[in-house]
């Protein structure tokens, strides 16, 4: 709707120049200057009654005072941002909740106002369409029994509406909504109220209008509405450019310079002036409410920017790039280049016109690294902005623009400690949107260029043209800079060689790994050491992201592995990797507590089950809890089971008992060794770890490889039994395990994932969790999902959540069916399972 008004405006006022229309600006009479503020607030002290009556009608006791200002704020921003039940909406919900109102109170109100103005809107247009039905041809192009139908059926509305509340007393009820009916006195106190406001805020422009439109009140008002609807039909913030040319094209007889010059002064009377007024309001409502002393203040402003820094501080720099851009597709202010031609040479005034624009496209590409949050990102925008600030100021005296620019410097260095990652500038990847909103900022440069010297007929010697009042050459200049260099960005980006293919860990990455996983807590970690798996080192060598590739998806097992402010510029890096690659990035089997640094991602999180995690601190046999497994002890010992640990160093003696136990348990169990989340039979990996081993006569029987997470945690991957173990030796071999670990000082032994456990069932729960329910309830003929949850429950344990983080929507189903295949050898194996 925007790019439609835009084209419009340009095709009713391409004869037009800038100069022209801010002169009938300032052509406007101080008297109807006074009228259209007297009007505007006229029109906002009606505003606040439809929140009086809104808070009335649901029941809230609210002082006025506190109502209208409340009111104020809400539609100043509602006005100006668009969306007015949603803008609006939210700082009557930050408002009224701090007042102690209800959610669904605040609804009522909010519901409540949108009613209003849709029933004064339609009785206003209804009775203008029915009185002015004779210009209805001239004015809106219809024939004039079309108006009187549509203004009829707009008037039966609003009679409808009455009808309804003087005889329905209950409220409209729908299965389980429940829709309260306003009484008679209170819906036509709506009506009035709503006719009120509109009225007023007709006259604002109407009062602005100049002499030669010849136009009644009735008829202005009609047309008024019309673009008023037109404008909030398209949701277009404020309805800018959408409602001037609904006015320009309904109204044929007043001349389009002059109206616009009107449209330009009502615009800042009844909506930039109360907007700022709103904006300072709620920021002194805020520091009000929130008042504290000095240190705690910028406390809260500190913990406010490093919330909201990286993407507000992006678009913000994204903007300012564009402003100087669009500076330099625009003439300068003619006083203020004659007061620069009195110290400043002609060369440096053009040089610093082509650089600024220049200057412009940078920050544009640039901001996207900020987003990202990227340290080099922040330093060039640092430079770029003081620059471009310089050249506002020698290209033509621009101020307002160098104090945009000074302002976004002053919260970049405020914010510095947001823009940590050491990640590549070169390599980020940009999305969608981002490429879309900077194509429409360069392709709004050369209309600009066309519309504001659209008076100035072209010749191939304007290129060559210097001078200090030769704006228009050097508005083609800066305008061709900033395209081939936004060109020369684009086709470099295109056709750079690709990224390297993922390559397996060598021996040196191996090695580091083993010294990083030794200081880690999660024995999920262990995993990276049998280097079938994809490393991602940040810069320093400090964590890594083990991963694999998996049809469509690059899954990393686990959390990354090293300090946490660490972990997210690496997975900021794993990010931007997959988006080069255009895969989806999956995380397995995340922990609670990282659930932030996924979310900031913009990844969504599924439950995959549950972990039992016993704690050694009060881990003993005694007591009647634990009498099955004091008995399974007892049993093995009697059977002749002898439960030993071995170390590291002395595995490798014992890796032919080891094999032979393993391939017996797999021929056993018929089923082949599982990958990516399970560790598998490598002789290399076995000797990294102590082991666990259960002899019967002297012959190894069983065996588990033994986990450590750092000193607190300990864990069991491959555990593997013959079949002529003795019976229960799984548990006996896990009850001595904890009591070893128990002895070593480990807090912690962890048994592994039970897979959908924990899931709610619910009727509320979400689609994940009732499906995961449904698998765990009919897949047992698979996988025994309720049968291993009870074999670890007997050890009272403490269950802790794991989580998939993946891209939302169908991704989630393709990740997972990624996983799937990884962890059993492929696609086809999943499927003959």
């Amino acid at each position: 709707m925007f790019g439609l008004a835009l084209f419009w405006l340009h095709h009713l006022l391409g004869q037009y120049r800038w100069q022209d229309i801010f002169a009938h600006v300032h052509a406007i009479s101080n008297a109807k200057v006074l009228r259209a503020v007297l009007f505007t607030f006229l029109g906002y002290a009606s505003l606040t009654l439809y929140d009086a009556l809104a808070v009335h009608f649901a029941g809230a006791h609210v002082p006025y005072p506190r109502i209208a200002l409340i009111s104020f704020m809400g539609y100043a921003v509602g006005h100006n941002v668009g969306l007015n039940t949603l803008s609006g909406g939210a700082i009557r919900y930050r408002a009224y909740t701090a007042l102690g109102l209800g959610t669904k109170q605040i609804a009522t109100i909010i519901a409540f106002g949108t009613a209003t103005f849709l029933l004064g809107a339609g009785f206003l247009l209804g009775l203008s369409l029915l009185t002015q039905a004779g210009m209805s041809e001239s004015a809106l192009h219809v024939h004039a029994s079309i108006a009187v139908l549509a203004g009829g059926m707009l008037l039966a509305a609003v009679a409808a509406y009455f009808w309804l509340v003087c005889t329905r007393h209950e409220p409209l009820r729908y299965r389980r909504i429940v829709i309260p009916v306003p009484k008679p006195r209170v819906a036509f106190a709506q009506v009035a109220v709503a006719c009120a406001d509109l009225l007023c805020a007709a006259s604002v422009l109407y009062s602005l209008l100049p002499e030669r439109a010849a136009i009644g009140f009735g008829a202005f008002a009609g047309i008024y509405l019309i673009a008023i609807a037109a404008g909030v039909i398209s949701n277009v913030p404020g309805g800018i450019g959408v409602f001037e040319t609904v006015l320009l094209l309904l109204m044929p007889s007043v001349p389009k310079d002059s109206l616009l010059g009107a449209l330009v002064a009502y615009r800042a009377i009844y909506y930039f002036v109360p907007f700022a007024v709103a904006l300072a309001l709620l920021g002194a409502h805020e520091l009000w409410v929130h008042r504290a002393p000095a240190v705690r203040l910028l406390r809260l402003g500190r913990t406010f920017l490093s919330t909201v820094t990286p993407q507000a501080i992006g678009i913000a720099v994204f903007l300012a790039g564009a402003v100087l851009v669009f500076s330099g597709a625009t003439p300068g202010v003619h006083n203020r280049l004659d007061l620069l031609r009195n110290f400043l040479p002609l060369p440096v005034l053009e040089l610093s016109h082509l650089l600024g624009s220049a200057v412009g496209v940078g920050l544009l590409v640039i901001a996207h690294g900020l987003y990202r949050r990227l340290d080099a990102a922040w330093w060039l925008t640092i430079w770029l902005l003081c620059a471009g600030i310089l050249l506002s100021l020698l290209k033509g005296f621009d101020y307002e623009e160098a104090t945009i620019l000074a302002a976004v410097v002053v919260v970049l260095i405020s914010a510095r400690s947001r823009f940590r990652r050491h990640a590549s500038l070169i390599e980020q990847h940009y999305t969608g949107p981002w490429i879309i909103a900077l194509v429409l900022v360069l392709v709004t440069v050369p209309w600009l260029v066309i519309f504001a010297y659209r008076h100035v007929p072209y010749d191939n010697q304007l290129w060559w043209d210097f001078a200090f009042h030769a704006s228009a050459p050097r508005s083609l200049r800066a305008s061709l800079l900033a395209a081939m260099i936004a060109a020369a960005y684009g086709l470099w980006r295109l056709l750079r060689p690709a990224p390297p293919p993922m390559k397996l860990p060598r021996a040196e990455d191996m090695q580091r790994v083993a010294v990083l996983v030794a200081q880690t807590t999660d024995t999920t970690a262990n995993l990276a050491l049998l280097g079938d798996k994809n490393l991602l080192f940040n810069a320093d060598r400090t964590a890594f992201i083990m991963y694999q590739a998996s049809g469509h998806s690059w899954v990393a097992m686990g959390d990354p592995v090293g300090p946490p402010e660490i972990c997210e510029p690496l997975a900021w890096d794993f990010l931007e990797n997959c988006d080069i690659m255009a895969v989806s990035p999956v995380f397995y089997q995340v922990k609670p507590e990282n659930l932030p640094l996924y979310i900031d991602l913009g990844l969504n999180l599924s439950k995959l089950g549950e972990e039992a995690r016993v704690p050694l601190g009060t881990f003993s046999l005694d007591g009647p809890a634990r009498a099955d497994l004091r008995q399974a002890r007892r049993r093995s010992g009697r059977d002749g089971a002898q439960f030993d640990v071995v170390p590291s160093a002395d595995v490798g003696a014992i890796l032919g008992e080891l094999r032979a136990v393993s391939d017996a348990w797999l021929e056993d169990k018929k089923t082949a060794e599982k990958r990516f989340s399970l560790g598998f039979f490598d002789e290399a990996y076995l000797e990294r770890f102590d082991c666990a081993v259960v002899r019967r006569n002297g012959v190894i029987v069983a065996f588990a490889n033994l986990w450590r997470g750092g000193s607190s945690e300990l864990s069991v991957d491959l555990m593997r039994y013959a079949a002529d173990a003795p019976k229960g030796v799984v548990d006996f071999m896990l009850i001595e395990s904890m009591l070893w670990g128990k002895a070593q000082g480990y807090a912690w032994f962890n048994l592994g994932m039970a897979p959908l456990s924990g899931l709610e069932e619910h009727a509320l729960a979400p689609t994940w969790h009732k499906v995961g329910r449904m698998v765990q309830r009919y897949g047992e003929t698979f996988y025994p999902f309720e049968g291993l949850r009870k074999f670890k429950e007997k050890f009272q344990p403490v269950w802790r959540p794991r989580y998939l983080a993946a891209p939302d929507g169908v991704a989630i189903a393709g990740a997972l069916l990624d996983v799937t295949a990884l962890i059993s050898g492929g696609v086809g194996k999943v499927l003959r399972k």
